[in-house]
């Protein structure tokens, strides 16, 4: 792992690595977007509750995966493993230490139309550390995909909570990535989905 690396994570909030899952593993990321896809599908078809009907329709969608269900434990396991075996797992372990813990496994998917989301963070200043690891399944190379904006060094003290005027008062960042590509980041950065 590159110290330029680690530093980035700790200074920035955020930060990025090229071929967390490497190309050995690109059939991984291929059959867990295929599989992601499949869920989202199922999911769409069942019928809406009322709360969803009066929302409209999301085209930004969080697709949870369980790695205990045989139909998806394969795929997603080897990606895993392939992006913790590496610099990713190695950033991860600095950060957090040998025992953190895996919260949870999702998927996102962004149909085109999908408005931008509020500038957020998943976690505020004084809670235990949280970083997302999110794994490119396929190449995001054009801005018009909604990739996700960053605001590097929101995540430190003195922490504030994000809001769209503060936001429009720093510069954001977005990565270009290819699949297997990985993006580490603090919970307290904020961040946003963009407009795909």
């Amino acid at each position: 792992m590159s110290q330029l690396t680690e530093d980035a994570l700790s200074r920035d909030g955020v930060v990025v690595t090229r071929a967390a899952c490497p190309e050995a593993a690109s059939a991984a990321c291929a059959a867990c977007l295929a599989s992601a896809l499949d869920g989202l599908e199922r999911k769409l078809a069942l019928p809406q509750t009322m709360a969803e009907r009066m929302r409209g329709p999301s085209l930004r969608h969080f697709v949870p995966v369980c790695l205990a269900s045989a139909a998806v434990e394969e795929p997603f396991a080897t990606a895993l493993r392939a992006a913790l075996a590496g610099e990713a797992g190695a950033l991860l372990e600095a950060a957090l230490g040998r025992d953190a813990e895996l919260r949870e496994l999702q998927v996102i998917v962004s149909e085109p139309g999908a408005a931008a989301q509020d500038v957020h963070s998943d976690s505020s200043w004084g809670a235990s550390r949280v970083i997302t690891a999110s794994v490119a399944l396929h190449d995001v190379l054009d801005e018009r995909m909604g990739p996700t904006h960053f605001w590097p060094q929101t995540h430190a003290a003195p922490w504030l909570p994000p809001t769209e005027a503060l936001a429009a008062e720093r510069r954001s960042v977005w990565y270009a990535l290819r699949a297997g590509d990985a993006v580490l980041m603090d919970a307290c950065t904020w961040h946003r989905g963009g407009a795909n």
